[in-house]
């Protein structure tokens, strides 16, 4: 069925709308938008009906919408053939208070002279506004009597609007009548003049003509009324339930992942192909967020996942100019995290986003590699960054932020080196972290372990050797002796243990546990045998955090000194505030 079609079995009464259904709640934006996709011959889904002779409430679609309306209900005593809308109204309703009816006492008008592409595919196309008379008038003020209101400039757009439903269902002869009148009134130029026969044309073709823009499928079509097939009323409300909570909601990735796939053929190999590609062999299980955030920061678009970015072809073609080089600056960073950095897992990272930064770095860099004399600095960064979770929240805004504070694409090819200065500023700010101490190294607990333990988090093919966190000294038993969450969860107390072990442990002594753990182990895990017991337990935890602080600062870069040039910025800052 075509547009009209359908608006004309809404205003006899043929379609209508079930109680269960809400109200109408779209405004003139979303109307307007939905006129320009009919008219683009964009599908807009289906409409689900349910053929009825069933005695249900019902009620008429509203011709004349205004906000607050109270409807009254009708039911079907004398068995007539209903079509009942299940899914759809909103879309049915727009079209047709603009075919038929007004919004909040103004009628829809379309702009005849539009209808021109745009590099930008998200702008509207047809233009379409709902005005009362007057405002029409004055929008055409300029064209129709241009003595009369503002000069019209030559390089401006020209503009007329007539009413929608005084173009739909009228005779050819009339319209033709119509585009002459207009082209001799307005002075239209003869590019103007098919602009206006097109969107004439296409006025009718959307809504009269094309069955495919918006499809109908009709539960129990023309089923004799009472045919034992028929749906009951039960069946109609689960059906209306299911469809309205069916589906796996697409994340945005994945829209802007066939967005991509459709603007730009090759997109459908080259990103599973690189996916699969980066993630073999290890265990950072890089995602498309992750690859689409680089792509969109390499390709100056910034670091959030933003779907209407991509309705403007010019950044597509960004994109297809840069992803070689993105996806080789990607290369370059799993290669330094991996083999500069022993880290093989997003988790030990503090989430994948802690990357990007380092993405966009190299990208600009001459070789796709750090300068040797810059690599240190990088590398502590990404401790950092890893160690107080900079970017585990807010990560379209951090990383965004934080690579506007990277050296312009310019510097980087010149040599300029990633910045640890501007990244402790900003984690200071953004954190309040500002000192290689337990603190920060107790934030990431499970980077912390595996550093010391030379675990890189890497894939582990048996079950029983796969890593987990326990305590030292046994949870159950310390919280009998008295003892708070934070002194039983101190960094003191962790280590990690492959699974099968950790299991069989149970509440043991640690004593008792650790007796066959050779000393050398136990001194690599920075374990004191002499204190394995609870009347040494605060002595346990407090040398044993001391001597992993300092490893830590050694395997990590962070020393106390890498932060001393925010204690000398501060110092005449509060200098200054003491002397007013």
């Amino acid at each position: 069925m075509s547009i009209y079609q359908l608006v004309n079995e809404i205003e006899n009464g043929e379609l209508v709308l079930p109680a269960i259904q809400r109200d109408f709640v779209w405004d003139e934006e979303r109307i307007e938008l939905l006129l320009d996709s009919l008219f683009r011959s964009y599908p807009v889904g289906i409409v689900l009906l349910w053929e009825t002779y069933t005695p249900i409430q019902h009620r008429p679609f509203v011709r004349d919408y205004v906000p607050g309306l109270l409807h009254r209900f009708e039911e079907n005593k004398k068995g007539r053939r209903l079509k009942v809308v299940l899914d759809g109204q909103q879309r049915l309703s727009s079209v047709y208070v603009a075919l038929k009816g007004t919004f909040n006492g103004k009628k829809l008008y379309y702009d005849v002279l539009s209808g021109r592409d745009a590099d930008d595919h998200s702008e509207v196309k047809y233009r379409f506004t709902f005005a009362t008379p007057a405002e029409a008038e004055s929008l055409n003020l300029d064209t129709t009597n241009p003595g009369r209101g503002r000069k019209r400039e030559v390089k401006e757009r020209q503009s007329h609007w007539l009413g929608l439903s005084e173009i739909i269902g009228r005779h050819p002869r009339d319209i033709l009548k119509l585009r002459d009148q207009l082209s001799e009134q307005l002075a239209l130029s003869s590019d103007d003049k098919i602009q206006l026969e097109v969107n004439l044309q296409t006025a009718g073709y959307a809504l009269s003509d094309n069955t495919e823009i918006l499809k109908t499928q009709t539960i129990d079509n023309n089923l004799p009324a009472d045919d034992e097939k028929r749906k009951s009323p039960f069946d109609i409300l689960e059906i209306f339930v299911r469809v309205n909570r069916q589906g796996i909601p697409l994340s945005r990735s994945d829209l802007i992942v066939s967005m991509l796939r459709l603007y730009w053929s090759e997109a459908s190999q080259l990103l599973p192909g690189f996916l699969k590609e980066i993630n073999s062999g290890g265990n950072l299980n890089l995602d498309n967020d992750f690859i689409i955030r680089c792509m969109f920061s390499t390709a100056g678009l910034g670091t959030r996942l933003d779907l209407d970015l991509l309705r403007k072809k010019s950044n597509v073609e960004s994109i297809q100019r840069t992803y070689r080089n993105c996806f080789d600056a990607i290369r370059s960073t799993v290669d330094f995290i991996r083999t500069d950095c022993s880290i093989d897992s997003a988790r030990l990272l503090g989430g994948i986003s802690t990357m990007v930064p380092f993405v966009h770095y190299l990208f600009h860099a001459p070789t796709r590699a750090f300068p040797k004399s810059g690599k240190s600095d990088a590398r502590r960064a990404l401790f950092l960054f890893a160690f107080a979770k900079t970017f585990t929240q807010y990560s379209e805004s951090r990383t965004g932020a934080f690579i506007r504070e990277l050296p312009s694409a310019e510097e980087i090819g010149n040599g300029a080196l990633f910045p640890f200065d501007s990244a402790a500023e900003y984690v200071s700010r953004r954190t309040n972290f500002d000192l290689a101490d337990d603190r920060l190294f107790r934030n990431n607990v499970d980077l912390a372990l595996a550093l010391l333990q030379r675990r890189s988090g890497g894939r582990i093919k048996f079950a029983g050797n796969r890593p987990e966190i326990d305590h030292i000294f046994p949870r159950s038993v310390l919280a009998d002796k008295g003892y708070e969450t934070p002194e039983i969860d101190d960094l003191g107390n962790f280590w990690i243990l492959p699974r099968g072990m950790n299991r069989n442990k149970s509440a043991k002594h640690p004593r008792d546990f650790l007796a066959d753990v050779p000393d050398a182990d136990l001194n690599r895990a920075l374990i004191n045998r002499s204190l394995l017991d609870y009347r040494s337990y605060r002595n346990f935890v407090h040398s044993r955090r001391a001597r992993m602080v300092a490893e830590l600062r050694k395997v990590t870069g962070l020393a106390p000194s890498s932060f001393a040039f925010l204690e000398d910025r501060l110092e005449p800052l509060m200098v200054e505030i003491g002397t007013e």
